[in-house]
Order: C-alpha cells, then structure tokens, then sequence
C-alpha cells in the first residue's frame, strides 16, 4: 500500500511538474510577442527580445532534448546560423534595393505617428526612412538567398539613430549631397528616388520617392502622409536642411 501511494506521489508530482514547466514556456513566448509587439524600437528592447530568444532555446532544449527531432531542428538551427554569419550570397543591383525601398516605404503610408516608433503599429520620421531600408534589405536577403543583406536589415535594426544622427553621418551610414535652403525652392532633378532630408536642426527627416514626391511620418498630421513638392502648407518644406543618401545607394 505504501508503495502504491508513493507511485501516486510521484505521478502527481510529476504531472504538476509538466504542467508547471508548460507555463513558464508559455510565458517566455508571450514575453516575446509582447516585445516584438512593441513598436519602439531602442537597443534595450532588441537586447531583451535577443536574450528571450536564447532563454526559449534554453528551455526548450532542458525539456525537449531526448527527442531526435528536436535534436534535427538544433542542427539545422546551428547551419542556419552559420549560414547567416559567415555567407554572403549573390550582389544585388543597388537599383533593384533602391526600388525595394521606395515600396517599402509607401506601405507605411497612413502608419499612425508614434515617437520612437518603427513598425506598422506606430512610427516616427527617422523610424520611417530607417525601417524602410531594414524591410528591403531583409525581403531581398530572404528571396534571393543572400544572407549579407538580412546581416545589413539586423544591423540597422540593433543600432537605432535619430534624424540627428542621419545628418553626423552616423557609422559611415549615410553621405552628405548638399545643403539647401528649403525644399520648396530646390530642384529636385538633383535627386535619386531614396535620398534623404533632415532639416538643419536635426529634428526631422523623410525620404524622396521620386515624381516630387515625399514621404514622412509627420507629427502633426499624426501619420505616415505622402505630399508633393511645392507646397505652401507643409512647414517643412520650408526649413534649411541637408541631403544625404544612403551610403549602400551611392
């Protein structure tokens, strides 16, 4: 009879134990779509998202490690990576990636204004003109098996810049090709479809998509809008500022 109650004892502990284990796994992924969810990006949220990915393939390997597929996936998981890290794949024409921007970009078209924001959930101008260049290079990576543009989309992705930072010609990233004293007065057939405007005091930024034609995330239309050169009611159109282009583009 002892025996049978410790039999008892050890299956109930045991199934308490799966059950318990099965939770916390389940929170690990919701603390990840919570994370990836968030659409402002800053270097401590991509450490944590970073940190949470590890955890779940920690845990999972301390629960699922007698099983031969789970073994597989470690496996194909670790060439995949070493793929990532140390392939580059074919060179695509910087035109095809400049193309593959200016989509990019105007699928945010109507994206709620949100500071610090950079996704579809929420964006502000530099989240915009960066994240369009992260979409392209990570879609182009992907579709022509080229894993030196997903390293250039994570790059972008891990080290966020404001539009100040865009102007200082952060990490070698952009280029400068002229200042101007406002947008309204220049003439933009100086201008490849992509380049960039930051105003002269750093505090917003957008990106030229040709035909006269820019898109922001402006705050005070509280979206993503797209708006044609000249034009008297658009104050930014107003301000000096400073062309650059992307150094990839150049």
């Amino acid at each position: 009879m002892k025996g049978i109650i410790e039999s008892l004892s050890n299956s109930k502990r045991y199934k308490t134990g799966k059950v318990i284990h099965g939770i916390l796994f389940l929170v690990l992924f919701f603390v990840l779509a919570v994370l990836l969810y968030n659409p402002i990006n800053r270097s401590i949220t991509n450490l944590m998202i970073f940190a949470n990915i590890i955890s779940i393939l920690l845990y999972s390997s301390f629960l699922f490690y007698k099983f031969k597929i789970y073994k597989g996936f470690l496996v194909l998981l670790f060439i995949t990576v070493l793929w990532l890290l140390f392939i580059d794949g074919k060179t695509i024409d910087k035109e095809v990636i400049r193309n593959e921007y200016i989509e990019s970009l105007k699928r945010y078209e109507g994206t709620v204004y949100l500071w610090g924001g950079e996704s579809i959930f929420g964006i502000d101008c530099s989240g915009l003109v960066r994240r369009g260049v992260i979409d392209a290079y990570f879609k182009l990576g992907v579709r022509n098996l080229s894993p030196k543009y997903i390293r250039k989309a994570l790059y972008l992705w891990v080290f966020d810049f404001s539009a100040e930072a865009m102007k200082e010609e952060y990490r070698g990233l952009t280029v400068p090709i002229i200042s101007i004293e406002n947008l309204n007065g220049f003439d933009h057939s100086m201008l490849k479809e992509g380049d960039i405007m930051v105003t002269q005091n750093g505090i917003h930024t957008m990106a030229y998509i040709g035909n006269n034609e820019w898109i922001q995330a402006d705050p005070a239309h509280r979206k993503v809008i797209i708006e044609k050169v000249p034009s008297e009611n658009n104050n930014w159109y107003k301000e000096p500022a400073v062309i650059l282009r992307w150094a990839y583009l150049e």
